[in-house]
């Protein structure tokens, strides 16, 4: 079931990290027939435009971008986290929710995106994050209410945010520990690659 139309949600994909231990940008380590950027735009189906946050090779990353995506560029030499979130949150409408989506998570599946966001759309007043979480460990992607922005500007981390009042989180079940299978370095990359290629036969 799509999420409810009435809730807007702004999927902001970071993908401006360097990928040292890699050799090439994390964007577009391949896993079958697409990349980790392809992957997560899919992902994305049915939300807003998603918007994708670049820096380390940018314009090498740029031109395999598919029309129809917002790509901002933060032009710093080493961003964290948080300081892409923001750049990419200035493309976002200062009223509505939006989405914080790492690239490097590929086993990730519209499905997965699917109930985060309607477990946003059916929270209570008290939660304005939430955060999907499998066998009792969190992941990503987050889903933050349009009212933590100034918060988030004055935050040292996205994460420190948002576990600064556990309060105003929501946990949502997935059946996944795809939430928090990344890759940074040349095993974990084959390790989620040879996931994904088995789960696609």
């Amino acid at each position: 079931m799509p999420p409810r139309r009435k809730t807007k949600v702004f999927p902001i994909i970071l993908a401006a990290g360097r990928a040292p231990r890699l050799g090439f940008p994390k964007s577009l380590a391949r896993f079958g027939s697409k990349s980790a950027l392809e992957i997560a735009i899919e992902n994305c189906g049915g939300l807003e435009t998603p918007i994708v946050v670049l820096g380390s090779h940018a314009a090498r990353i740029r031109a395999v971008i598919p029309r129809g995506v917002r790509v901002v560029v933060s032009r710093r030499r080493k961003s964290s986290q948080l300081e892409s979130l923001l750049v990419g949150l200035r493309l976002v409408p200062p009223t509505l929710a939006f989405l914080v989506y790492p690239v490097d998570l590929p086993l990730l599946t519209p499905a997965v995106i699917r109930r985060i966001v309607v477990a946003f759309s059916k929270r209570g007043k008290r939660h304005l994050i939430v955060v999907p979480r499998f066998a009792g460990r969190a992941g990503h992607p987050v889903v933050f209410s349009a009212e933590l922005r100034r918060e988030l500007k004055m935050a040292e981390t996205a994460r420190e945010m948002v576990y600064r009042d556990r309060k105003r989180v929501k946990f949502v079940q997935v059946g996944t520990p795809a939430i928090w299978q990344d890759f940074n370095t040349p095993g974990s990359y084959r390790r989620c690659r040879r996931e994904y290629l088995r789960r696609a036969e």
